[in-house]
This record gives structure tokens, sequence and C-alpha cells, in this order.
């Protein structure tokens, strides 16, 4: 073997160390940030998370291979690193396999990630919608800069507190009174745009038992800048028991 051919496998070889290295790093850190979600709250949060997860093990692959290579390039052929006698030398040659290569490895990536996470992703999610049996209905309106619920089978109307019950799903039905807002609660992972002149879905199973006051997440935020008083748009939420909800409903309904 050459010296040329010496001096870039010694660069190759070089550039896989940092590579696992920085991966080492970077999947360790995942692994910590994935152990310490603030709450998963829901059966949607659940799949979203994965989701997340699922991409940020390979957005650290490639962020470390790109990074890795610019670094380790700008260390390994620094000038001053070497005589002229060991720098490599370079010939002209076509960057045609090399584009190729990586044009097919990035159409390769996204058709996988269009399979997984994403239409099995959304297939999950929607099949929790389809195969609901009986879901409790909430009407939710919006308008600056409050939030009102309106349980309409059981009779319980304009409330400024979200209470469900835990375990079962719930059609949400969404309406803005004004501009356009977002109904979040964070430890339920989806969010829903609240749009003018439309009604929306959103479906949601909660899992966790809690309130708003035991864990900030678990509340109902605009996420959606709609004025002054946008940081503010906030309502509590209660997640309690089935038989807990039913003695709730007793006690606010008409």
């Amino acid at each position: 073997m050459n010296a040329a051919k010496e001096n870039l496998w010694k660069a190759f070889r070089g550039l896989v160390v940092v590579w696992i290295i920085g991966m080492a790093i970077g999947e360790t850190l995942i692994a910590w940030g994935v152990d310490n979600w603030p709450i998963l709250g829901s059966i949607q949060a659940h799949i979203t998370a994965d989701a997340t997860t699922y991409l940020m093990w390979q957005a650290v692959a490639i962020y470390v291979l790109v990074g890795g290579t610019i670094v380790y390039s700008a260390v390994r052929f620094r000038a001053s690193s070497m005589s002229d006698n060991e720098a490599p030398v370079y010939q002209k040659r076509t960057w045609a396999p090399f584009i190729v290569t990586w044009l097919a490895l990035a159409i390769a990536i996204n058709l996988a990630n269009t399979i997984y996470p994403g239409m099995v992703g959304l297939e999950q999610i929607w099949g929790i919608q389809l195969d609901a049996k009986n879901p409790l209905v909430i009407d939710v309106t919006a308008q600056q800069w409050k939030w009102t619920f309106s349980y309409p089978k059981q009779g319980v109307t304009d409330v400024s507190e979200l209470v469900v019950p835990e375990g079962r799903t719930i059609d949400f039905v969404l309406r803005t009174k004004d501009v356009m807002h977002d109904f979040w609660v964070p430890a339920w992972g989806e969010k829903k745009d609240v749009i003018p002149n439309e009604v929306r879905h959103l479906f949601i199973t909660p899992t966790v038992l809690g309130t708003t006051a035991t864990n900030p997440m678990i509340r109902v935020q605009c996420s959606l800048i709609c004025g002054n008083g946008h940081p503010l748009m906030r309502a509590p939420v209660k997640v309690v028991t089935a038989a807990n909800f039913k003695t709730w409903v007793a006690n606010n309904s008409f």
C-alpha cells in the first residue's frame, strides 16, 4: 500500500474511533433523557415518545458522523500537523459514486422513517380513535384568554376545570369563539389547533392519575400565541378514577 492510501486509511480509522466515542456519549445522554421524561400520561403520549426517541437515535448518529468528520479533519489535516512528505496526495476523481451512495442512503432512511414511526404510529393513534367504544365527549371552547368545558351527555356545562376519568378514551370537540388557539395538555403528548369556524376533534386516553396541583404537566395550555394574555391561557386538570368521576358528575350536573 502506497503512502497516500496508508494516510487515508489512518484518517478513516481515526474517524471511526471519533464516531464510536461520539455515539457512545450521545446515545447515553438520550437514554438518560428518555428515562427522565417529565410524564407520559396517556397512550398517545407513549406512542409519540417512542417515535421521538427513535428519531433522536438516528439524529445523534448522523450528527456525530458529520460533526465528527469536520472536527477530525480540521485537527488531523491541519497545516502544522505533518510535513510535506507526510501530507496525503490527492488526485482528481469523479464524485458520482459518492453522490449516488449518499442519495440512496438518504432516500432509504426517509422511506424507512415514513413507514416507522410515521405510518405505524399514525395507525396506532387512529386505531385508538376508531376502536373507542362509547368515548367520553367533552366540548372545549377557547376564547381570549380562557377555556371552558361542557359534558353534554352528563349534563355538565361551562366549567373551568377539566375533569376526566383514567383509562377511558375522550373525544375532545374543539371550538373557538375568536382567534386561533391550540389545545394542549403536555402530559398527554398530542395537541390540536382550534381554528375559527371549524369543529375539530382530539382523542386522548389518559393513563395516569393526577392533578395540576401535583404535576404542572397535567394542565390545559394554549400553545399558539393568541394575544397579550396567551401565557396565562391555561386551565386546571384532574385525572380521576371512574368512580370519582361519577361522583364529580353527580355533584356538578344540572
